[in-house]
């Protein structure tokens, strides 16, 4: 499907107002079946949703969606000004390692074609080198550059993928960089070979790394380009506008959590640095349970930490973006969207566990609360699902619908406030934003117990060795399921969901007394 459909960056005005309808139809049906009593702020369902984990769960979102508009509106373009007036940091030689692994002629034609304008846009010349998977990736390129770049102001070279890992071909392509030699403290860039760039990023983004001397990399926004269904689109859409929201926000700090492989910028010294390629090839985590794990996935969680272990800032550019070409695998939306999260969601586990141990005198307090974050809100979001099961089973059923409409009304709130900062949203957003919260937290609880566990949708990375690696483990099976049965159990038992209560009789007229007085 996705060979013959195109990538499209919207979805039709249709499917919005259609869309809308149906939601809107859905909150209403749920308000109608949900009984008077349980619409007070006294009631039982909203005290338990709305309790101390809800307030800060919605304050740290909060905070997090405040720092991002304080970014994006007020900080940033203060930056930018700033960059953008130095004239000692414009129209330097940029060096660029793009990945190419089978993409196919015509994504080729286009993402270098858009690469070399782009680097001939800046107007200090360049040095590329492409890591593709045969003569004919290099053939196509090569003579792409010649129409592109008929006066050779661009450098172009290439090695070899063998398929057996992005990170030995970024290492490989790095030590080729390193080989042909590009000028000091200049740009140099990380991209993949499915991302499209326009004419004038790199000139409107290296002045805001170069001007800046304690930052050392930066990323931008991601605008997927999807093929398939308008689900499938405004997962994607969903997912970039979560990421430019947290991406803003941890800006604030000097530190965003992650140099997307999609397109990052580092200053050549980075680049060049022998470590750097060295710590790319073979990242490591020392696991106190499973022992030696050789991290295959997530490089760019491995140059992040590279970059902040070497003192630097990174920051983001909120106003620029890359055009990605997106599609999902094509074996059902859940299948497709897990097996991605999988891998996502791993990469953030494995480097979390790492970042997490430089500390907060290396990363920043806020950054490292940020981190530390990550490994409760996998938790969270499950609590309203034992709760309301519970008390539906136990109680009354209409706790399932009080329980559909709280999610209904915040999931939308939730993501109106996140497509107001992005610039992007899609009625659908509110049924995704769940979808999401609650699948993802299952994958990231079954991730911590397995780190061990990868996959790379694209490559082998590494036979025999993978196949070792990707094994479930008897004895994290068995964490795991303790781990659910303890959290289960702790819910029940803190909000004392099973007892015979009136606290949980909607009938009952001193409900709202013993849930504020507990009599």
């Amino acid at each position: 499907m996705s060979d013959t459909s195109p990538h499209l960056r919207h979805s039709s005005v249709l499917s919005v107002w259609l869309t809308a309808a149906l939601w809107l139809a859905f909150m209403v049906f749920l308000l109608s079946l949900v009984p008077m009593r349980a619409l007070s702020p006294a009631d039982t369902a909203f005290i338990a949703a709305l309790g101390v984990v809800g307030l800060w769960r919605w304050s740290w979102g909060g905070f997090h969606m405040l720092r991002a508009y304080a970014f994006t509106r007020h900080v940033f373009p203060m930056i930018r000004a700033r960059a953008q007036a130095d004239a000692a940091v414009q129209r330097r030689h940029v060096a660029v390692v793009i990945l190419s692994w089978k993409m196919g002629d015509a994504m080729n034609a286009a993402v270098y074609a858009n690469l070399f304008r782009d680097i001939l846009d800046n107007g200090g010349g360049g040095t590329v080198v492409a890591a593709v998977s045969s003569d004919q990736d290099e053939a196509l390129i090569a003579h792409v550059h010649r129409r592109t770049d008929p006066s050779g102001m661009i450098r172009l070279a290439f090695t070899r993928q063998d398929g057996t890992g992005k990170r030995a071909a970024m290492a490989d392509a790095l030590a080729r960089l390193r080989d042909l030699g590009v000028p000091p403290d200049c740009p140099g860039i990380l991209m993949d070979g499915d991302t499209l760039v326009q004419p004038g990023l790199i000139r409107r983004t290296a002045p805001i790394l170069l001007h800046q001397p304690n930052v050392g990399a930066l990323t931008v926004d991601n605008t997927p380009l999807v093929a398939g269904r308008m689900v499938d689109r405004e997962w994607y859409r969903l997912r970039m506008a979560q990421r430019h929201v947290y991406m803003s926000s941890m800006a604030m700090s000097g530190k965003v959590l992650v140099l997307t492989g999609r397109w990052s910028m580092f200053r050549t010294q980075i680049l060049m640095h022998p470590n750097f390629a060295a710590n790319l090839l073979e990242d490591v985590l020392h696991h106190p349970r499973l022992g030696r794990i050789v991290m295959l996935t997530g490089d760019d969680k491995s140059t992040w930490r590279w970059v902040i272990e070497a003192g630097w800032n990174i920051t983001y550019v909120p106003d620029e973006v890359i055009y990605c070409l997106e599609s999902l695998p094509g074996k059902g939306f859940v299948a497709d969207t897990v097996g991605l999260q999988k891998r996502w969601f791993g990469n953030m586990v494995r480097g979390g566990a790492k970042a997490l141990r430089l500390g907060p005198k290396t990363l920043g307090l806020f950054t490292w609360l940020a981190l530390l974050d990550q490994k409760a809100s996998m938790w969270t979001p499950l609590m309203g699902i034992v709760f309301f099961g519970v008390a539906a089973l136990v109680h009354d059923p209409v706790f399932i619908v009080i329980f559909l409409l709280w999610i209904s009304c915040t999931r939308t709130v939730h993501s109106a406030l996140t497509g107001l900062i992005a610039k992007r949203w899609h009625p659908i957003f509110p049924a995704l934003t769940y979808y999401g919260q609650i699948v993802g937290a299952g994958i990231k609880i079954f991730v911590n117990h397995n780190p061990n566990v990868q996959k790379w949708t694209r490559q082998n990375t590494g036979g025999a060795a993978v196949d070792r690696a990707a094994l479930v483990r008897g004895d994290s099976k068995l964490m795991l399921a303790a781990s659910i049965i303890a959290f289960a159990a702790g819910i029940i038992v803190l909000t004392n969901v099973t007892t015979r209560s009136d606290r949980f009789d909607f009938a009952a007229d001193t409900a709202a007394a013993e849930l504020i007085y507990g009599r």
